[in-house]
């Protein structure tokens, strides 16, 4: 999608897809390219109507067919909390969805927002993840059914498990470069992905439920960019809110004040379904830590920058969060104790480290992370 945004073929195929879902006059009037992302476009339609254009990249691998099984499944619920499907040439490798319209999201909430818009904004997020992790609950088929169509090469699982298994070596070969005796932990990381599974509350995992990747309409609230989604425990989702966001570029320490009402948001909905959540939460924070197991081995040369922050801020507060929820719990005693040595290690390495918040939630004189200067709110 380069000039126009659509090539001739693209322009074609979009507009055989508009007609059968849109019927006649559902002419295409122009195309532009969003977010500097190539793969991705905005297209005009004559009937004062909006589509948004995603195409398969060579690069993608199963990530485009695990997005459109994931959007053609969540089509289905009455309350939509994604776009909805309005099309998809899976054979050519486009699909369209609701064009939600230029607005914020939550990263705009946080990183340019007030207190209470950031606070509600976090609410809605909640309640979006948890209204799609209820509906779902109870649809594990068909979810199977479009990805063994739209993506057959792909685990069905979340991408988060995988990365646990592939971060489990260089965790513990990191630990052993600092002198850290593992203890059981090894055993623990192991059984991670059985404990999750386990709980018996499995549903539809967006993956990288990333601020960014949210919007706010009148009507609530939208989540999208599924391409890392699959069928797993739900609190991978849930648990951003604890961690906070380890996939996301627009990091920060959220305080407790402002996350505890979201968090009884996500219970309220979910209990309202008839489900409740152990202290599951816990080893999803674990899984965050063991999965970045790379990035540990790459921090401790040499710090960068990812968004709005650098990777060493991260590390600790996820290691933190974890230590401290699973010394509450009881759950993962001997990943509990290793994380714990490994944060005060890394403490004790790091000390000019500065753990910031985000500006809309920050407490007067405490730090607060800075904005990259090609981050533009609104769109």
């Amino acid at each position: 999608m380069t000039g126009s945004a659509l090539s001739p073929a693209e322009t074609q195929a979009v507009a055989a897809l508009l007609a059968d879902a849109w019927g006649p006059g559902a002419e295409i009037r122009g195309a532009e390219t969003l977010w500097d992302r190539s793969h991705v476009a905005r297209v005009h339609v004559a009937t004062d109507r909006s589509v948004i254009v995603k195409r398969r990249q060579e690069q993608d691998g199963e990530s485009f067919g695990v997005e459109l099984a994931a959007l053609e499944y969540l089509n289905a619920m009455p309350v939509p909390v994604a776009p909805r499907l309005v099309g998809a040439d899976a054979a050519a490798g486009l699909l369209l969805m609701e064009d939600l319209g230029p607005g914020a999201s939550l990263a705009d909430a946080l990183l340019a927002g007030d207190p209470e818009r950031a606070r509600a904004g976090l609410v809605a997020y909640a309640e979006a993840l948890a209204a799609m992790h209820a509906w779902s609950m109870s649809r594990p088929g068909e979810l199977a059914g479009l990805r063994a169509r739209y993506a057959p090469q792909a685990p069905l699982g979340p991408s988060w498990l995988d990365a646990v298994e592939r971060g489990r070596d260089a965790f513990l070969g990191a630990v052993a470069s600092l002198g850290l005796a593992a203890g059981g932990a090894g055993a623990e990381i192991d059984e991670l992905s059985l404990i999750l599974n386990g709980t018996g509350y499995v549903g539809l995992v967006h993956g990288d439920a990333c601020p960014d990747n949210v919007r706010f309409l009148a009507d609530g609230c939208r989540v999208f960019d599924f391409e890392t989604s699959g069928w797993g425990p739900v609190v991978l989702d849930a648990a951003y809110l604890l961690a906070p966001f380890p996939s996301c570029w627009c990091f920060a320490t959220l305080p407790a004040e402002a996350a505890a009402p979201a968090m009884d948001a996500y219970r309220a909905v979910i209990q309202g379904a008839g489900i409740e959540l152990g202290p599951d939460w816990d080893a999803a924070l674990a899984a965050w830590i063991v999965a970045r197991g790379q990035m540990i081995t790459r921090v401790l040369r040499e710090d960068r920058d990812w968004g709005t922050t650098t990777l060493r801020p991260r590390l600790l507060t996820w290691l933190r969060t974890f230590t401290e929820a699973a010394g509450r719990t009881g759950v993962l005693p001997g990943l509990q104790a290793l994380a714990g040595s490994l944060h005060d290690e890394l403490s004790r390495r790091w000390p000019d480290t500065v753990i910031a918040g985000y500006p809309a939630l920050a407490r007067p004189g405490s730090a607060r992370v800075g904005v990259p200067e090609w981050w533009r709110p609104g769109l």
